[in-house]
């Protein structure tokens, strides 16, 4: 009964208030019943006994709907209230609904659309997520606080909103794959201009973002196979549309099908017109993998451009130094010390290339000469702390014999001949 005449009264004045606005006070006629009802309303709420907060409530909806904001806002409390407290299914889905109602008038008579339809949208979620019945219309709340709210959607309702598509599509089987493709992309369009924006949910974002990926493929078989099937030819005709390269980036690369040229084509689409270090290395790496060194430079070298973060730039120098030969690797490969001097990949990286150097740098006048790129090797392994290099590196060392024979002391210093340049000290493998 309580339902029925909430549903009435509510229904009944909801035309003649669709203007209304709810800013400050505005009583009605009879404004000693209003204040009345106002104070044990909120006196009951204030106590936290909802059943008694509940009657002079809907006095106020019925006969002052638009007196102020706050009687939807404390509404809204008592209902969530008295659903959280009943057992009751029945009686509780009275409530639920009366919650949605609540949700309803205040739109009607505060003009506050785009908020309250969001507010709704979650409370219908999670009342009546898990009934069948319900959930064709949860859906439509979502595309609904979506399509209001725009980039404004709060945080919290991206997991709930692709767990009702999901939900329709597993339980209902009325959403084709096309359709739920359709509320992904606007979902993650939402969240990536939120990122991007920063704030403190960014973080909690970024973590959303596999969840709700996990959600899609639970319902569509997003393999590399569907993406060269339904985005491939969607793509030959849009080679710029960015939404689109990002779409088929992300699918083919949780199918683990970066070989494909389609992949590639994607990330170059999204790297000319959103650049960023992640993907730029990525794209490098991927042409250095397939030999296109000249590609992959480029890559690599945009890369530096779009980070200031010291170990990055490293890692990047250190990428362009392995393509190079000689002085020229170790030049990148010292510029990734000069921005991380603590770097111990770009001291190994010099180390192999001593290491490598002695059939190009052997003269074969001087077997400790020539032994000394190996000693040079081992400093620099030393210098990473790269235990299986120096243990390499020592193997290689002169022999006592042979420093006694050239006539070197243990201890000596020396200088490594050839493009090395290096000072070291002479030792002995054994």
């Amino acid at each position: 009964m309580m339902k029925r005449i909430l549903l009435l009264g509510a229904i009944a004045l909801m035309p003649f208030f669709a203007q209304a606005q709810c800013e400050g006070w505005n009583w009605p006629e009879d404004r000693s019943s209003a204040e009345e009802k106002n104070v044990l309303y909120t006196d009951a709420l204030r106590n936290g006994d909802f059943q008694a907060a509940k009657a002079p409530h809907l006095w106020l909806l019925k006969n002052a709907p638009s007196l102020n904001t706050s009687i939807y806002i404390n509404g809204e409390k008592i209902y969530k209230g008295l659903i959280e407290e009943t057992k009751d299914e029945e009686k509780q889905q009275v409530y639920i609904d009366s919650l949605m109602l609540i949700y309803d008038m205040r739109i009607a008579n505060c003009n506050e659309k785009a908020d309250v339809m969001a507010r709704k949208a979650y409370s219908a979620y999670r009342y009546n997520v898990k009934k069948k019945n319900e959930l064709q219309n949860v859906l439509k709340l979502f595309d609904e606080a979506y399509s209001l709210n725009g980039d404004n959607v709060d945080y919290y309702m991206h997991v709930p909103y692709m767990s009702v598509v999901v939900y329709n599509k597993k339980y209902l089987d009325n959403l084709s794959d096309t359709e739920i493709l359709e509320r992904y992309d606007k979902i993650m369009e939402v969240i990536d201009h939120n990122i991007n924006q920063g704030g403190k949910y960014a973080d909690k974002l970024s973590d959303y973002k596999g969840t709700i990926d996990g959600l899609l493929v639970s319902v569509v078989d997003v393999n590399c196979d569907f993406v060269r099937t339904n985005l491939a030819p969607k793509f030959e005709k849009n080679p710029n549309d960015l939404k689109l390269a990002k779409k088929i980036f992300a699918f083919m690369l949780n199918g683990k099908c970066t070989d494909d040229p389609l992949w590639l084509e994607a990330g170059k689409v999204i790297q000319d017109q959103e650049p960023s270090y992640g993907l730029a290395k990525n794209l490098g790496l991927k042409f250095k993998g397939s030999g296109e060194n000249e590609r992959a430079e480029k890559y690599f070298n945009s890369a530096l451009e779009l980070t200031e973060d010291p170990a990055q730039k490293a890692e990047m120098y250190i990428m362009l130094g392995s393509m190079k030969s000689g002085a020229a690797a170790r030049d990148m490969y010292r510029k990734a010390l000069s921005v991380d001097p603590a770097n111990k990949d770009a001291y190994s990286a010099i180390g192999n290339l001593y290491f490598n150097s002695f059939n190009q740098c052997k003269e074969e006048k001087d077997i400790v000469k020539d032994r000394a790129v190996f000693l040079a090797a081992y400093d620099m392994f030393e210098r990473a702390g790269n235990t299986r290099g120096m243990q390499s590196a020592q193997e290689q060392f002169p022999s006592k014999e042979e420093i006694f024979s050239y006539d070197y002391t243990k201890g000596d210093k020396l200088t490594v001949n050839c493009w090395i340049n290096e000072t070291t000290t002479i030792r002995s493998r054994d």
